[in-house]
């Protein structure tokens, strides 16, 4: 290996590999959501005749979140498939270290930003549930 080449710790596939569980964990959450929002759609329009609209909107949502649940899904499998590509040479002299910092910046600002808005998601989804648990009347717009 040259001294242009960067020596490898390990493959770049088994990195990937690796990461599979993050768009696996998103594809669960979304296919998830989708589900309550079926069931959601179908009460609303039980509850009434004007509950249509709501429903066909709440439907076309849960369809698109399945759609992202599949095409996470198809990414986490073709990640772990990588898991035995074999180590190859990397030329660091070929290495943009500048863009790469710029990309690595804004993907952290990124992954930092979902996952504050996941939390805030996920405590919004904590009070509904302690509603639920005490059956107070206030429950019903807050659940979608």
């Amino acid at each position: 290996m040259s001294e242009h080449h960067a020596k490898e710790e390990g493959a770049c596939g088994h990195e990937i590999a690796r990461d599979a569980e993050v768009p696996e964990l998103l594809g669960r959450l979304m296919d998830h959501v989708a589900e309550n929002m079926v069931v959601h759609a179908r009460w609303v329009r039980a509850s009434s005749d004007a509950g249509a609209v709501e429903e066909r909107g709440l439907l076309a949502v849960a369809e698109q979140y399945r759609a992202i649940a599949t095409a996470s899904e198809k990414t986490a499998a073709a990640m772990r498939a990588m898991h035995e590509t074999p180590p190859v040479p990397h030329d660091l002299a070929r290495l943009d270290r500048e863009a790469l910092a710029r990309w690595m910046k804004t993907k952290v600002t990124l992954q930092r930003r979902l996952a504050h808005l996941l939390l805030n998601h996920a405590e919004h989804s904590e009070g509904v549930l302690r509603k639920m648990e005490q059956s107070t009347p206030e429950l019903s717009t807050e659940i979608d």
